[in-house]
């Protein structure tokens, strides 16, 4: 027995006092007078077993001069069918067989479908099929239905006690939380797909080991496969705030995320240490995209980010809150559009005042090199500094492309500022990236951060630097013509 689950219920409802009783409806019987449709065939995206789906609606149109009854509207799997449909608000039995469903005259009615499919032992997706079938004046005609379902393991609110390795075998889908305690490491090993539902969180009170490769990097998005109903027709996948984040809130944890995509949630990585205890995490070969607040919050900790793209958040991309960081060969870029962004790209800070009440972070030492800060606003950098108190800012930012007029501060070292943002020459424009937008996304592409042919970031690397990271997040040499290009990617 296929288990069922609770049918959203979608009930469209026609009222008129206006018009006359369909008692006077004339119906035509005319076997050449059949049904119209909005499409011949209804795909749904990829769906995890024994979780229902979203709900795809379709249109049936009577273009007719006479109204039509249709005789029979039904699944061809009948009872057996992992569909369900809901046809102008009429639920049917668990046969999936309604009859006698009225359509005036250029009128048209709603069919919503939604499925459930059942677990299949299988390490990838099946692929499923279905039809309605419509009968009308004697003639059948049918809008075929169609989806894959993948077997997932699920984890719901689940706190792991051991050591756990999560391997690329099959998909992992997470509702409320991941958890692993103190002491005890979660490894990701090379292909893991971790997929979060709504609102959901990897929480690490012990150590995290994300290891994945250039051909298998291990990817962690929302459960959501469809597409926005907008004429670009952007993933849910890459629209932030489809999940919780990914929390390191043990203040000795040590973290790797290595080949690591980290995308539409609310908080990307978020790390949290003391001023006795600083934890450590290394982001190398990574993206981290499209977060709601901040792409990697760093608090008290020990950060390395290396040949990693961090991108379109709606405050900052990276946020270092005291403690120490090494931010090499690595791309901030931040066009967010889903709202008013709140702060800089990239933002260095020792001190939060709240109130009157000041709290010093100290940074005994911050250093970027050979990267790439850049975006939409006019300024891109935030040195936020205490003038009041001694508070350590040991900052160093040198070899890097900034987005901003020029700064006079010490801590900026051969740096090439943005040529729009340092000229009165009119039309001046600063070319960086490939493309910076989703609009008319079939034709170009979605965002895309390696360089521009043009683009002011290449032969700008500091080539000392760049000789000790040779590849870039794609895996190409940045020493082969001599000339190394600033950020994650070589041109």
């Amino acid at each position: 027995m296929k288990t069922k689950f609770a049918f959203l219920y979608i009930t469209v409802c026609f009222i008129s006092f206006l018009t006359p009783s369909c008692v006077d409806e004339q119906f035509t019987t005319d076997p050449s007078a059949v049904l119209s449709f909005s499409c011949d065939t209804l795909s749904f995206d990829t769906v995890f077993t024994n979780v229902p789906s979203r709900t795809v609606s379709f249109f049936i149109y009577n273009k007719n001069d006479k109204a039509l009854k249709i005789t029979s509207a039904r699944l061809a799997k009948g009872s057996e069918s992992y569909f369900r449909f809901n046809l102008d608000g009429r639920i049917p039995p668990s046969t999936n067989f309604l009859q006698n469903i009225e359509i005036k005259a250029k009128d048209s009615l709603f069919v919503f479908v939604e499925l459930t499919v059942d677990p299949n032992d299988s390490d990838f997706p099946v692929f499923y099929k279905d039809s309605m079938v419509f009968v009308t004046n004697g003639q059948t005609q049918d809008v075929k239905l169609i989806t894959y379902g993948q077997d997932a393991i699920v984890f719901n609110g689940k706190s792991l006690t051991e050591n756990t390795t999560l391997t690329a075998v099959r998909p992992y889908l997470i509702f409320n939380y991941l958890h692993i305690v103190e002491g005890k490491t979660l490894t990701l090993e090379p292909g893991a797909r971790l997929f979060f539902h709504d609102k959901a969180n990897l929480i690490i009170d012990g150590n995290l080991i994300s290891d994945g490769t250039l051909e298998k990097p291990v990817v962690m998005r929302t459960d959501r496969f469809d597409r926005l109903p907008d004429v670009d027709k952007t993933p849910y996948d890459y629209m932030p705030g489809q999940w919780g984040g990914v929390y390191l809130q043990n203040s000795k944890g040590s973290h790797l995320l290595n080949h690591t995509f980290i995308r539409g949630c609310n908080l990307g990585v978020v790390i949290v240490g003391t001023h006795a205890e600083k934890p450590t995490l290394t982001v190398k070969n990574s993206v981290l995209h499209s977060m709601t607040q901040y792409g990697l919050y760093a608090q008290n900790a020990k950060v390395i980010v290396e040949n990693t793209e961090i991108s379109n958040c709606g405050t900052s991309c990276l946020y270092l809150l005291g403690g120490e960081s090494y931010v090499v060969h690595s791309t901030l870029a931040n066009y967010y559009m889903w709202g008013q962004r709140k702060s800089e790209t990239l933002v260095i800070s020792n001190y939060i005042l709240d109130g009157n009440l000041l709290y010093l972070y100290p940074v005994t030492s911050s250093v970027i090199e050979n990267s790439i800060v850049f975006g939409n606003q006019s300024k891109e950098i935030l040195l936020h500094k205490d003038t009041f108190t001694n508070a350590m800012y040991n900052v160093l930012i040198s070899n890097t492309l900034i987005k901003s007029k020029r700064l006079d501060d010490a801590e900026f070292h051969n740096i090439t500022w943005a040529r729009s943002q340092n000229t009165t020459a009119q039309g001046v424009a600063d070319t960086v990236f490939v493309n910076t937008s989703i609009d008319k996304i079939a034709e170009t592409g979605y965002y895309n951060f390696q360089l521009d042919a043009k683009s002011i970031a290449r032969s700008k690397a500091n080539t000392a630097v760049a000789g000790r990271y040779p590849i870039d997040l794609l895996g190409k040499s940045r020493l082969r013509d001599g000339a190394p290009d600033l950020g994650a990617y070589e041109k």
